[in-house]
C-alpha cells in the first residue's frame, strides 16, 4: 500500500485563506494559510477584508513559526508599535508569562491602551504554551454592543467625551507616577471605525472612568448601563488557545478579556502591537438615530440640556434592575 502522500506545502502557501466565521457577529477562522510564508498581496487583502468584518482572526497550528515570522504577519496590517517590555535582541514582541509567581492580571474587559492618544490598531497574539484546561480568551464586538443601545441613549451619547485613565484600578501610591507617564485622555464615546465606517461603542471597565460635564452619578450610572451590554453573549465570542494558535483582532471594534482561570498553572504568549493611525474619530450620528436634526448653529436646541439630564436619569434607572 503507498504511503499517503505528504502535503504541497508550496501550494498551500499560495492558496486563498478560507475564512469561516466562529459566531454570526464576530470572529473567523483562517485555514489554508501557513503563517510561516511571506504571504501575497492578494492573500493579505483577503486577511485585512476578513479582519474588517469579523474584528477576530484565528489561525490553528502555526507552531513552525517565528518572532519574525509573527512580526512580518503583524506587518500586513500596518506598522508595528514597540513597547518598552520587549525585549532587546526582539523588541518588537512582548512575552507574556503567567504561572504560581506571576498570577494573571488580564481578566478584565479592556481596550488596549485605550488612555493614549492614539490607541493600537490591533495586535497579534501567539499561543507558546498554554495551561491544560482554562486561559481562554474572550471578545466583544463593540459595533454590535452600539446596534444593541436604546435609541435614547444614543442620542446621548453622540456629544459625549469618555475620560480614560492608566490608574484606573492602581494603587493610590502609584497614581501620580502612571499620570506622570500617561495623563488622563478624553475620547469620544462614539466612533466611526475609520475603514469600515461602522459605529462602535468606545469603553471599557479597564479603562474609562465616565464622561466630561456630567455630575458623578450619572456619569458612573451611565457607564455601568453601557458596560453591562458587554457581557452579553450575543456579542461575544471565546477563544481557545492551543499551543501554535495566533490571532489576530482589531483593537478598534472589540473588547477582550483573558480568563485567569488557570492559576497556578503556566500559560506563555508573544505579542506583537499594530500601531493605530490616528486617534479615535467621533461619530455624526444621523438625524434617523438621534431622533431630532440638529441646527446649523452652534448653540443646541433649547431643552437639550434637560432632555439629556433626563435621559441620563433613564438610563441610571435601567442600570439599576
Amino acid at each position: 500500500m503507498l504511503a499517503p502522500s505528504s502535503p504541497d506545502v508550496g501550494a498551500m502557501r499560495r492558496r486563498r485563506p478560507l475564512i469561516s466565521p466562529i459566531t454570526p457577529v464576530l470572529g473567523a477562522e483562517v485555514a489554508h494559510i501557513d503563517l510561516a510564508a511571506r504571504l501575497d498581496e492578494a492573500c493579505a487583502a483577503d486577511l485585512r477584508t476578513g479582519l474588517n468584518r469579523y474584528g477576530l482572526l484565528v489561525f490553528r497550528n502555526q507552531s513552525a513559526i517565528t518572532r519574525a515570522d509573527q512580526v512580518a504577519f503583524a506587518q500586513l496590517f500596518g506598522p508595528l508599535e514597540r513597547s518598552p517590555l520587549g525585549e532587546d535582541a526582539d523588541p518588537d514582541v512582548v512575552r507574556i508569562i503567567h504561572d504560581a509567581t506571576r498570577p494573571p492580571t488580564e481578566n478584565i474587559w479592556h481596550v488596549d491602551h485605550s488612555f493614549r492618544e492614539v490607541p493600537p490598531r490591533g495586535a497579534v497574539l501567539r499561543a507558546i504554551e498554554v495551561p491544560q484546561a482554562g486561559g481562554d480568551t474572550l471578545f466583544a464586538d463593540m459595533r454590535a454592543v452600539f446596534r444593541r443601545l436604546p435609541t435614547e441613549v444614543r442620542a446621548l451619547l453622540r456629544d459625549l467625551q469618555a475620560i480614560h485613565d492608566i490608574a484606573k484600578w492602581a494603587p493610590a501610591e502609584r497614581v501620580d507616577e502612571l499620570h506622570a507617564a500617561a495623563p488622563l485622555v478624553t475620547h469620544p464615546a462614539l466612533c466611526r471605525h475609520p475603514e469600515t465606517g461602522e459605529e462602535t461603542l468606545f469603553v471599557n471597565a479597564a479603562y474609562t472612568t465616565g464622561f466630561v460635564g456630567i455630575e458623578r452619578s450619572e456619569s458612573v450610572a451611565l457607564l455601568d448601563f453601557l458596560l453591562r451590554h458587554v457581557n452579553v453573549p450575543e456579542v461575544q465570542c471565546r477563544l481557545r488557545w492551543q499551543a501554535g494558535t495566533v490571532a489576530v483582532w482589531d483593537n478598534r471594534a472589540l473588547q477582550h478579556y483573558a480568563v485567569g482561570d488557570y492559576f497556578p498553572a503556566r500559560r506563555i504568549m508573544e505579542r506583537a502591537s499594530i500601531a493605530g493611525s490616528g486617534r479615535p474619530i467621533a461619530l455624526a450620528v444621523p438625524s434617523e438615530v438621534c431622533g431630532r436634526t440638529r441646527p446649523a448653529s452652534s448653540r443646541p436646541p433649547a431643552g437639550t440640556a434637560p432632555d439629556r439630564n433626563a435621559g441620563l436619569r433613564r438610563a441610571g434607572r435601567r442600570a439599576a434592575h
